[in-house]
């Protein structure tokens, strides 16, 4: 299971517990973006006549700042999108299998890892790499992988995260003690409470880790070590040809002027 971030959001937002697959964990929130006039934050459900998209939630990917608005690729792709196909977009974070927008629907669009985009959905192009790589607490010397040689790393046994983990180090011939959680919040608190040295995990959520972290904890640094690629895609509801290669044609198009 990989590391889940707690999400900040406004105090009228919907707080539930969650289960993804057969493992429960916590979800700190279920939301609605309403994506129409500005990014206003809704706690309502996706409605039919609007563009119903789905996906990570991360800094840089789909976040809210401190006033409530939410910024990042997802949300200017889901935005990009409607108005390219004169509908109302409507974003719902994905912390839990039953937020993904239903693939009945002829309008809707999720963003996720290949390894989770669920039945009913055919995987589209890839519109970030969301790696695989190592975080540590600020003020750390180390700057690289090999500077944790002998290092307590903070990892779930048996994750594609500890898979990737040990490959890398014996490739590059780095010692690795691991310390290793059979929750990930437990894996979290750890590493906030300083008894690892480093924290392994995707990049977008090692950065939400980062972001809603007190004090010091907000520096803390992510390592250049690409541990191992996890790209983020575009899905679209299977059978639907017609409005997969729309969706495409927009992603490859933000690509193209850099977005």
């Amino acid at each position: 299971m990989p590391l889940q971030l707690p999400l900040k959001v406004p105090q009228d937002a919907q707080y539930t517990p969650a289960a993804r697959g057969a493992t429960q964990r916590t979800a700190w929130a279920t939301v609605g973006v309403n994506l129409g006039l500005g990014l206003s934050l809704l706690a309502m459900p996706a409605v039919a006549a609007a563009l119903n998209c789905g996906g990570v939630i991360a800094p840089g990917l789909a976040y809210p700042d401190p006033a409530g608005k939410w910024h990042g690729l997802e949300i200017d792709l889901c935005r990009r999108i409607a108005a390219n196909t004169g509908t109302q977009a409507l974003f719902t974070p994905v912390l839990q299998d039953t937020d993904v927008p239903p693939a009945g629907g002829d309008r809707s669009v999720v963003f996720l890892p290949a390894s989770d985009i669920p039945a009913g959905y055919a995987a589209g192009p890839v519109i970030y790499n969301d790696h695989q790589a190592l975080m540590v607490p600020a003020g750390s010397k180390v700057r690289s992988a090999a500077d944790l040689a002998n290092a307590y790393i903070c990892v779930e046994p048996g994750s594609p995260e500890d898979f990737n983990l040990v490959a890398y180090f014996h490739r590059h011939h780095i010692a690795l003690r691991k310390f290793v959680f059979q929750e990930t919040d437990e894996m979290r608190d750890a590493y906030l409470a300083r008894r690892c040295d480093a924290i392994t995990a995707r990049i977008s959520l090692l950065s939400g880790l980062r972001a809603n972290a007190d004090g010091d904890g907000q520096g803390d640094v992510i390592l250049p070590d690409n541990l191992g690629d996890n790209p983020l895609r575009a899905a679209t509801p299977a059978g639907l040809h017609g409005w997969a290669q729309i969706v495409r044609r927009i992603v490859l198009e933000g690509k193209h002027v850099g977005q």
